[in-house]
Order: structure tokens, then C-alpha cells, then sequence
């Protein structure tokens, strides 16, 4: 197929087609605006089937389209296009179901890169990613549903606190928030540091060598941030004030879902090669063309490159969040500090820069 002469334009419009479905840069807008569905729908097509269709079609056509320069600019471009600024923009947004989806538009984008990188290893990662994206993102979707169920809004400009009247799903949606942000012993952890592992295999030009490495650490500290503005602004913080309804916990039927996608993510991070290493082998066996590379579920890799790349994205994020002028407040104005609950002249509650 490679040798083929109709291969470039096959890989022009092919991945064109599949980049446009899974909202990758510059057809990322449509996804952001797709948001008006009740939040069980958005957790089915928006964390696990529709906007996953354009990386499944990616993934089943690697055997067939990768291993080429060409491949790896077009595609591999495309996802680090997406996955910085994807990051970057949801720390801002303040309605939870916007910040969700530009988290999603930033880990399609991780995604993609990855089968851009024309290694069998980055391919397997992928599908790990996808798998556990699903997860985590789904959990969080529908307890963005039981919050605006149980307030009457998903604006974090209003919400506070709700962690006194609503515990149990505060919990849940703050663990679910950990795997976004690839906390260790926590899915999402897994799969990032396989990411990270195969952005600093890759070989070339001094400045891809160095750049893509950095460029996933900025991702992953930006994930970290809006990680962090969800769990902490939503469920910390003074009593909330003005929302439309007294928030308390939802009916036990209504938490069952994300009950069992937070286990998942628990279990996966846990003991990943008992509990998803049998289906990753199965799911990924066709993307790689059958014969898998040698890799290695282990929670504990050693001290390595990965690792300092992952600890770098966790301080760092947790310093823009927490040590800079700044702060967490989900009452972001642009171009200015505000404060979102302050006594005197201290902020009781964070800062945050727009």
C-alpha cells in the first residue's frame, strides 16, 4: 500500500476524514458545541463512541497507512496541534461540561500523536489510552449530570463546597478527576506513562528529540490544572450560595454508573496486568498487525525518564494551582486576578488567572 502511487492521497484525505471526527485541530471547534445533550448521552458519545470513531478508523488503518514520514507529520502533527492548546483551553472554561469537553479534544490529541509515532509500542498505548479515557471521562460526564441534577447548574462560578452536602459523589468525581490527571495508581497514570515513555524514544532532529518530550509534559501539567479546578473549586471551599436547588446526594441508582467506571479506573490503576492486560492484548493485536511488541503493565517501572516527566507535570501543575499569584478559582477573568471567596486581603479560596 505504501508503494502504492494513490498512497499520498490516501493519507491526505483518509486521515482528514478521521482527524475531523475525532475533533483534532483545526475541525476541533464542532465538539465544544456538541454539548447539549443530557450528560448520560455526552458520556456515551463523547468519552467512549463518537468522537473515538476517528481514532478507531487511525487504529485499524495503522497496519496499513503507518511507518512512513509522511504518516508521522500528517498524523503525529495533527495530535500535538490538538493536544497543548486542547489542555490549555479547557483550564478556563467554566461551565464542567466545556472544561470536559477540551479535555477531550486534548486527549484525542494525545491519542493521536501517539499513532502517529509509527511504533508499535505507541500504537499499543493508544489503545490503552482509549480504553482508559472511556473510563475515567465517562465517570466524570455523568457526575457533571448529578451535580447540575442536584444544583441546578454546572457553572463553577457558583459551586462550592459541595463536598459538606454531597460526599459521596464529591469522592467518587475527585478520583475520577485523579485519573484524568494521571495519578499514580489510577488508569489514566498507566497510559501516560507510556506516552511519555515513547515521546522520548523518538529519534530525529535534536529539537523533535527535545521538543516532543517537553511539549507532553506542558499537557500533562495543563491536565493536572483543569484536574485540579474541577475536584477542588466544585467540592472545596466555602458553603454555596444562590444555586437553584439545596444540593444532597442523588438516588443510590443515579451514582451506581459512575461507581462502577471509578472502580474501574481504581482496579486498571491497581493491578492493570490482571484486570485489563488480557483485553488490551486482545483489542490491540489487530492495530499493531497481529504480533504485539514486548511491554510490561507493571504499576512500578523504576526511576526513569517517564517518571520525572509525570512528577514534573503533577508539581507543576499543582503549583500553577496552588503557589502563583494565581491559584484555583473557576471565577476566571481574563486578563485579570479575581478572587473567588476572600476575607481582607487574603484569598480564602484561590486565584485564578484568565
Amino acid at each position: 500500500m505504501r508503494a502504492h502511487p494513490f498512497y499520498p492521497l490516501a493519507l491526505l484525505l483518509v486521515p482528514v476524514g478521521a482527524l475531523t471526527k475525532s475533533a483534532q485541530f483545526p475541525f476541533h471547534f464542532w465538539l465544544p458545541r456538541a454539548m447539549s445533550a443530557p450528560t448520560p448521552v455526552s458520556a456515551y458519545l463523547h468519552s467512549a463512541t463518537m468522537v473515538k470513531a476517528g481514532v478507531f478508523l487511525l487504529a485499524r488503518l495503522w497496519p496499513v497507512l503507518s511507518g512512513t514520514d509522511a504518516w508521522f507529520w500528517i498524523v503525529g502533527g495533527t495530535g500535538a496541534a490538538t493536544l497543548v492548546p486542547g489542555a490549555y483551553v479547557a483550564m478556563f472554561q467554566n461551565d464542567l461540561k466545556s472544561l470536559l469537553a477540551y479535555s477531550t479534544i486534548s486527549h484525542l490529541g494525545l491519542i493521536t500523536l501517539l499513532l502517529g509515532l509509527n511504533s508499535k509500542l505507541a500504537a499499543v498505548a493508544a489503545v490503552f489510552h482509549m480504553i482508559n479515557h472511556a473510563t475515567f471521562k465517562a465517570s466524570l460526564f455523568m457526575s457533571v449530570g448529578i451535580i447540575d441534577h442536584e444544583t441546578g447548574t454546572r457553572d463553577m462560578r457558583r459551586l462550592d463546597g459541595l463536598y459538606r452536602s454531597m460526599p459521596y459523589t464529591g469522592t467518587l468525581a475527585i478520583v475520577a478527576c485523579g485519573a484524568m490527571a494521571g495519578v499514580p495508581l489510577l488508569n489514566g497514570f498507566l497510559s501516560k506513562e507510556m506516552f511519555f515513555a515513547e515521546t522520548v524514544f523518538v529519534t530525529g532532529n535534536a529539537w523533535l528529540e527535545y521538543g516532543l518530550p517537553a511539549v507532553a509534559t506542558l499537557a500533562g501539567l495543563f491536565a493536572v490544572v483543569y484536574s485540579l479546578r474541577f475536584g477542588h473549586d466544585v467540592f472545596f471551599g466555602p458553603p454555596p450560595r444562590g444555586l437553584p436547588r439545596k444540593p444532597e446526594e442523588p438516588p443510590h441508582w443515579m451514582r451506581v454508573p459512575v461507581e462502577l467506571l471509578v472502580a474501574a479506573c481504581v482496579l486498571v490503576g491497581v493491578a492493570p496486568a490482571i484486570v485489563i492486560g488480557p483485553v488490551l492484548d486482545v483489542a490491540a493485536a489487530p492495530v499493531v498487525g497481529g504480533t504485539l511488541p514486548s511491554f510490561s503493565l507493571a504499576v512500578w517501572h523504576g526511576f526513569n525518564a517517564p517518571l520525572v516527566m509525570s512528577l514534573a507535570a503533577m508539581a507543576g501543575g499543582l503549583w500553577c494551582t496552588c503557589c502563583t499569584p494565581g491559584g484555583s478559582s473557576s471565577a476566571a477573568t481574563p486578563g485579570r486576578w479575581r478572587c473567588k471567596a476572600s476575607t481582607g486581603n487574603a484569598c480564602s479560596k484561590g486565584c485564578w488567572r484568565g
